[in-house]
């Protein structure tokens, strides 16, 4: 009954970490629902799209006389700012991004003029970052793989906690799941995404694949503990502390930004 419970509650957790991934990394996108005063429903703004996609445009649901405008730039460039008006299209204001090379980013604005008066729904400039599209047989198993290791890591800790035996072969299963999940489809999901598979030390600054490397570290230690039964307890611990610290960061942070003026995509730029 307790084998059962600590694994409802691990995959519970798990969900709490990749629900706070998703929610507070820079490439979800801003939304909202009503607007007081000004007959929008609802409206989002996109901070990720695919480089020749149709996933890249801002879109205001509405009700009542409307209009508005989208100013933007490419990010970090002397550009001067465009002005494109929003397109009205069954119920809804649009504007679609011009495409961009994978790690190519835009900076930009959205402003709507109510008869009552005019507002900006962006609230400051909001930036979006282009990525190659990657196949679903590299993406499906890069994210359940990282969804394992997570669930096997919050199990291993609970038992640590606990004190008592980790699941049989739970620690090299979770060093197995960090290794596929992390080390092969994930560099091969960033490779398709934005030309480059390994980003991290020593080649540049990319948080994720850092965040990555680091968890390696002390899982392999906290394996090499329960391999010789020397201090497991404590090595299993504080393995799930870093891996717990580091998904409590912020997914896609710092990662690959293209610089327009060296046509050269580069990492650790924000």
């Amino acid at each position: 009954m307790r084998r059962t419970l600590f694994w409802v509650l691990s995959f519970l957790i798990t969900v709490f970490f990749a629900v706070f991934q998703r929610m507070t990394g820079p490439t979800y996108p801003v939304s909202g629902g009503k607007v007081d005063g000004m007959g929008i429903t609802s409206y989002r703004l996109p901070r990720s799209c695919t480089t020749g996609g149709d996933d890249c445009s801002v879109e205001i649901k509405y009700k009542g006389p409307l209009e508005g405008r989208v100013e933007w730039r490419r990010y970090k460039t002397a550009d001067p700012v465009q002005v494109s008006p929003l397109e009205a299209k069954d119920g809804r204001l649009l504007f679609p991004f011009p495409s961009q090379p994978p790690a190519g980013k835009l900076e930009y604005r959205v402003f709507v003029d109510h008869p009552s008066g005019g507002r900006e729904v962006s609230r400051g400039p909001v930036v979006t970052r282009f990525k190659g599209a990657v196949p679903g047989w590299i993406l499906v198993p890069h994210i359940l793989l990282m969804f394992l290791f997570m669930l096997f890591s919050v199990r291993i800790f609970l038992s640590a906690a606990f004190a008592l035996e980790p699941v049989k072969h739970s620690v090299p299963a979770t060093v197995a799941f960090l290794l596929l999940g992390g080390f092969l489809f994930g560099p091969l999901t960033q490779y398709y995404a934005f030309g480059a598979a390994w980003t991290g030390f020593p080649y540049g600054r990319d948080l994720t694949d850092n965040k990555t490397l680091l968890m390696l570290v002390f899982w392999l230690i906290a394996l090499r503990a329960v391999l010789r039964g020397r201090a497991a307890r404590f090595w299993l611990i504080a393995a799930f502390a870093v891996t717990a610290a580091v998904y409590f960061v912020p997914h896609s942070m710092f990662g690959s930004e293209l610089d327009y003026s060296k046509n050269q995509v580069v990492t650790g730029g924000g």
